[in-house]
């Protein structure tokens, strides 16, 4: 009506469980999905970084490539790579037994993990090459100190450059955060295949109540609700991290 309604609309948001559940459901999402595209871009940029690497250049631009690819269309190929009907794999359950009938991931049960795949695979490249550059920053002398006191390369890899890159691993873990809670490519185009409906994620919540409702000021509302829940897990994984590195400190310290 135009008129100042207060904090109407974020009463609203506070008691709307369908948009609490997509939350939820991101933040199951992020704690798998992030922590293990977290590990392989790290196991990666390791491995680039190693002396037992062939064709580094060749493998950190094929990790990179899927970051180039457009989300949609990302989302839209492994739709038809995880179609049963066209994956004769997904059969293979089913004539060993294992299961009733095809494996089906984009089935609603197992769609979550699907977009894990997807979102794992888009942006596991990107993180690895951020990694990459900052491993290059690693003092060449530390390393030849630790070779000559007898390191393995794993050695070096666990106790050096690792502890180094810390603030990196950092940073991409915050900004892996902040994009799961704004994850929405994914879900409107697998929607079409595995239904699972236009309020799985937040930003999906959102889109629909401002274009498909025609409620821009809830949906503004849910839109800064959402901010500062990105900001409090922000804040949260900062302060965890925080510790961590005050932690590691304190027995690098002690060693010394």
């Amino acid at each position: 009506t135009g008129r100042f309604v207060g904090l109407f609309n974020y009463r609203n948001v506070v008691g709307n469980g369908q948009y609490w559940s997509a939350v939820e459901r991101m933040v199951y999402f992020g704690v798998i999905q992030v922590t293990l595209m977290i590990c392989i871009a790290i196991g990666l940029a390791l491995l680039l970084d190693s002396p037992y690497c062939r064709g580094k250049k060749f493998f950190a631009l094929a990790y990179f490539f899927p970051y180039a690819v457009p989300g949609v269309i990302a989302a839209v190929m492994w739709a038809f790579l995880l179609e049963p009907d066209l994956d004769n794999a997904l059969n293979v359950p089913h004539l060993a037994g294992l299961a009733s009938g095809s494996l089906n991931p984009l089935s609603y049960r197992f769609v979550l993990y699907a977009m894990m795949l997807i979102v794992t695979w888009e942006w596991a490249g990107y993180n690895m090459t951020i990694l990459l550059t900052s491993l290059t920053s690693v003092p060449r002398e530390v390393l030849e100190s630790g070779k000559i006191d007898g390191a393995s390369e794993l050695t070096l890899a666990w106790r050096i450059k690792l502890p180094m890159i810390r603030r990196t691993v950092a940073f991409i873990t915050v900004i892996s955060i902040i994009g799961t809670l704004q994850l929405f490519n994914e879900p409107m185009i697998l929607n079409d295949i595995a239904a699972i409906g236009t309020s799985y994620t937040p930003n999906q919540v959102i889109y629909n109540t401002a274009f498909q409702f025609g409620n821009e000021q809830l949906a503004a509302a849910q839109s800064i609700v959402l901010a500062l829940v990105t900001v409090v897990a922000t804040a949260a994984f900062y302060g965890i991290m925080r510790r961590r590195f005050d932690m590691f400190g304190a027995v690098r310290g002690g060693a010394r």
